[in-house]
């Protein structure tokens, strides 16, 4: 029996803030795996080659992950050994709960896998932000809930962020008047780069103020809620749309610190639609509406761009999600070498949780 290294990062235990390495997070250099000989159970064993640092791992935390486990998230591997019909050795695989280690055995029913062709031949990262969950979620919420019509304007918070980044291009592209926030000058720069109307620095200028002097918002595109959905939604022209996403500015607080909403009368008054979404109950109900085909034309056309941050340390991945989750990175593309010889990145999407 020949042992390998499988550097692993594991979670220790839940906490009502930011995960600290180290205590909530634990890099374990002393994991081995028989790569011959792992029991596979019907499931495949893959090589990683790139993992994504997402807010949601942060809820994931709380409500799923066991202690003394492996963090769980969006990755992309190759498969080494398999006994599954569906995927053969040398396919590269895409899967919702993959082990933030070097390898991975991955079964159906632990999780989504599915087979990533990358005709396009774009970096395999693309398939963890702009062609994953982020770009998947901008795209079906968008589709699903917008209801948009040319010549609209559409608020979108965090919108530096893989998400909201996203949204601003979908929305531009249809011929919408785009205004979106980030958290700092880098990040509005960028937003203007992708074509956003107004681009502005929530941290310089306040929101309610800016909106108004827009001209109100027909759409708005939440990933913070608390005090932005609060202030935005005595913003909003009559029969506006609010897309709920995510609750960014709430979900590092316990539930009796959860910010109040005193703008609702404002739903009524105006006859606004609010819809909340998850996005494969979403996808269930409505369809993908032909996510990958599209997207993936926009972003071979230039129409739609990303920035990422990547790392080639695993054990960066600890830092990088409470990056993810403060706001901290500026998300600028780097170079990613090879992680410990192995050849996986991580890679954070951006600061989707910047507006809080």
């Amino acid at each position: 029996m020949s042992l390998t290294p499988n550097p692993t990062i594991i979670f220790v235990s839940a906490t009502q803030g930011i995960p600290v390495p180290g205590q909530n997070l634990v890099y374990r250099q002393d994991i081995t795996i028989d790569v011959d000989n792992e029991p596979l159970n019907g499931g495949i064993l893959t090589k990683s080659v790139a993992l994504g640092i997402d807010p949601w791992l942060r809820s994931r935390m709380v409500y799923e992950y066991k202690p003394n486990t492996p963090v769980l998230g969006y990755g992309i591997g190759v498969v080494l050994r398999s006994e599954n019909p569906k995927f053969q050795v040398g396919d590269y695989v895409q899967a919702r709960s993959h082990p933030f280690a070097h390898y991975a055995v991955l079964s159906e029913e632990a999780g989504t896998i599915r087979a990533l062709k990358n005709d396009a031949g774009l970096p395999w990262t693309a398939y963890l932000g702009v062609l994953g969950l982020a770009g998947e979620t901008a795209w079906v919420g968008y589709k699903a809930y917008a209801e948009a019509t040319k010549g609209e304007t559409i608020y979108i918070s965090t919108g530096a962020g893989a998400v909201g980044s996203a949204v601003c291009q979908v929305a531009k592209a249809e011929g919408l008047r785009v205004i979106a926030s980030a958290g700092s000058d880098t990040k509005v720069e960028f937003l203007k780069e992708i074509g956003v109307d107004v681009a502005f620095n929530y941290k310089k200028q306040d929101v309610g103020t800016v909106l108004k002097e827009s001209g109100g918002i027909d759409i708005y595109w939440d990933n913070v809620g608390g005090k932005t959905l609060e202030t935005v939604m005595g913003c909003m022209n009559r029969y506006g749309r609010i897309v709920v996403c995510g609750f960014a500015s709430e979900y590092n607080l316990p539930p009796a610190e959860w910010h109040g909403n005193k703008s609702f009368f404002f739903a009524l008054v105006k006859n606004l639609t609010i819809n909340g979404f998850i996005i494969p109950d979403t996808i269930a109900k409505f369809g993908d509406f032909d996510f990958e085909a599209e997207v993936t034309k926009m972003v071979k056309e230039g129409r739609m761009k990303a920035r990422e941050e990547p790392s080639d340390k695993l054990e960066d991945a600890m830092k990088m999600l409470g990056d993810c989750l403060i706001g901290a990175n500026e998300g600028k593309g780097t170079n990613a070498k090879e992680l410990d010889g192995q050849g996986i990145t991580v890679l954070l999407n951006d600061a989707i949780l910047a507006d809080v």
